[in-house]
């Protein structure tokens, strides 16, 4: 893979890292749903500037065939959120952090199952390298590690519907009937979610906290950058997922850790271990094997041409 075909799968864990950051610094103040609603909220007029920009605001209505996917994409966003949250409220963070990175096997096993896909033993054995790395990396203690429970359950749900939406956002994507643009996904997308954070909100009393914003300059500042995050991954993700094969998205996103542990580091002067620093070697020498694969798999089919 070349420089220019590989820097939008580098960019994405650098932006999705960051904006996993602004949400956990948000959220420690504010509730999951209080925070999906602002966040959401701000990135649709940021949306709304993008697509006013590029006159695409008309191709919002023209959405036949793919309506009903649209609206099960949103879906599948709360849901992945929510579900996520409710893990880290029954069991600590740890394993189900590391179960939340497991949407690149439910990728790949769906890529097989349902869409045939061929994976070679290589490209087997470096996901799993990299996923061995990110153990490493959340220097995660399975000394004093829980497997059961119904916190798992939620993680694993998470992890699923991560792994299923995207595949439902290509389809969308790449529908032969009416293909639709990655923003028109994105608006509808975000929409969808917000309505239903809203929903969840008024319905557990926690939208009440949306009166205190701007009380706490930290916390809006947080939601500001979490807002400009939310947008810049609907951009650069759906045009990765547009480009490429859904499970090399998901591999080059076992980076984000990477950069969530060390922007953790110096906003917030937590300790990097040395497992940690080996767990970053490990993750990204598997990353650099799967790009020789990927290279070598374009390679072969413009030999056989020549030939």
């Amino acid at each position: 893979m070349q420089g220019k075909a590989i820097a939008p799968l580098l960019i994405l864990p650098v932006i999705w890292g960051g904006y996993y950051v602004a949400l956990n610094a948000s959220v420690a103040h504010m509730s999951l749903f209080s925070v999906g609603i602002v966040i959401r909220f701000v990135t649709m007029i940021f949306l709304t500037i993008i697509i006013l920009a590029k006159k695409q605001f008309g191709t919002l209505k023209d959405i036949r065939y793919v309506w009903p996917r649209l609206l099960l994409i949103g879906t599948l966003g709360f849901l992945l959120d929510a579900t996520a949250f409710l893990g880290l409220t029954l069991c600590p963070a740890g394993i189900g952090t590391v179960l939340l990175k497991s949407d690149i096997l439910f990728v790949n096993l769906i890529s097989v199952v349902v869409y045939k896909y061929h994976f070679s033993k290589k490209d087997w054995l470096y996901t799993l390298v990299m996923l061995a790395g990110v153990v490493l990396v959340l220097g995660i203690d399975f000394g004093n590690m829980k497997l059961g429970g119904a916190g798992n359950l939620f993680f694993l749900l998470s992890a699923l519907f991560v792994s299923i939406n995207a595949f439902v956002i290509k389809s969308v994507q790449h529908d032969k009937r009416n293909p639709v643009s990655d923003n028109v996904v994105a608006y509808y997308n975000n929409f969808i979610t917000m309505i239903y954070f809203t929903i969840f909100a008024s319905f557990t009393g926690q939208i009440g906290q949306l009166q205190k914003l701007g009380e706490n300059h930290y916390v809006t500042v947080a939601l500001l950058l979490g807002s400009v995050g939310q947008t810049l991954v609907y951009i650069v993700y759906y045009n990765n997922l547009r480009k490429y094969e859904v499970w090399l998205v998901k591999v080059f996103l076992l980076l984000m850790p990477i950069v969530v542990t060390f922007l953790s580091y110096f906003l917030f002067g937590e300790t990097m271990k040395l497992s940690q620093l080996v767990g970053m070697v490990v993750v990204l020498g598997g990353a650099a094997g799967i790009i020789v694969e990927q290279g070598k798999a374009k390679v072969k089919p413009a030999k056989a041409k020549v030939e």
